[in-house]
């Protein structure tokens, strides 16, 4: 059984990302399973076949449980991996179908030893093999303060998961460079220093010169970071994100894997 685990923060295009695999999965003839375990998820562009709404939802616990949306989201996802064996009885009953899981955004629920953390390994486990594609919105690069918090944040997330992962930048066609650098630069970072004279060009932070050198350590040091544009309006963005997840997770390998002529195709 192979999937992809859709990751990244409120707003970066998750779920717009799931509904568009859909597409592709469907043009490319690819049979295919969508998971929802996003409890607060009610507006998805895609109709889950698999729902953790079916057992608990943020809105019910609220109610319930008088908690804050954050709160009754950890409690949600606790609900979920004290009942990891309904979602694995859902998987089995398409354990021939490519998995689509839509994941909610909130970064703590991803650290090492965390609700979502303990599912996903329960999962594995039982032979599912994932990767998880973190997506972050490219709209952050037009600022170097803020990108540098998504590399961190992706970083922390990719240390923190243990398991293959792809990052991209989502909304790509929306980026609009403004001469000093363009979305390449941010992709594949290959001079870090040349992002910490950003950082330091930014009015308030020149005086964290120190801080700022420090944080480009960071992403130099685990040498772990970079990013792959991604439009999902794009059949040649998506099909080199697939082929990128398949590799990772391993399903390239099978015979259902070889997408290197429908690549070709999407450049035609």
């Amino acid at each position: 059984m192979y999937g992809v685990l859709v990751i990244g923060a409120p707003g970066a295009g998750k779920s717009t990302f799931c509904a568009g695999l859909t597409d592709i999965f469907s043009q490319i003839g690819r049979p295919f399973c969508t998971i929802n375990l996003d409890p607060a998820n009610d507006t998805m562009a895609y109709a889950p076949d698999v729902n953790i709404t079916e057992m608990i939802t943020v809105t019910d616990v609220m109610d319930r449980l008088g908690l804050g949306p954050n709160g009754a989201l950890k409690y949600c996802i606790e609900t979920l991996g004290a009942n990891s064996d309904w979602l694995l009885q859902k998987i089995e009953a398409n354990r021939k179908k490519y998995m689509i899981i839509d994941c909610p955004g909130q970064l703590e629920l991803y650290k090492s030893e965390g609700e979502l953390w303990k599912v996903i390994r329960h999962l594995e486990k039982a032979g599912v093999r994932l990767c998880a594609l973190h997506l972050a919105d490219s709209l952050y690069c037009s600022d170097p303060s803020k990108f540098i918090s998504v590399a961190l944040s992706t970083l922390a997330t990719m240390i923190a998961m243990e398991m293959p992962q792809v990052n991209c930048l989502s909304k790509a066609d929306l980026f609009s460079p403004d001469g000093t650098y363009d979305l390449d630069f941010f992709s594949y970072l290959p001079d870090v220093n040349r992002l910490l004279d950003l950082l330091n060009e930014v009015p308030g932070l020149e005086k964290y010169r120190r801080l700022n050198e420090a944080i480009c350590g960071v992403i130099t040091d685990f040498d772990l970071v970079s990013f792959v544009p991604l439009a999902v309006e794009s059949k040649e963005s998506m099909m080199k994100v697939i082929q990128l997840v398949d590799t990772a997770n391993g399903f390239s390998l099978t015979e259902q894997g070889d997408l290197r002529e429908l690549i070709l195709n999407s450049k035609a």
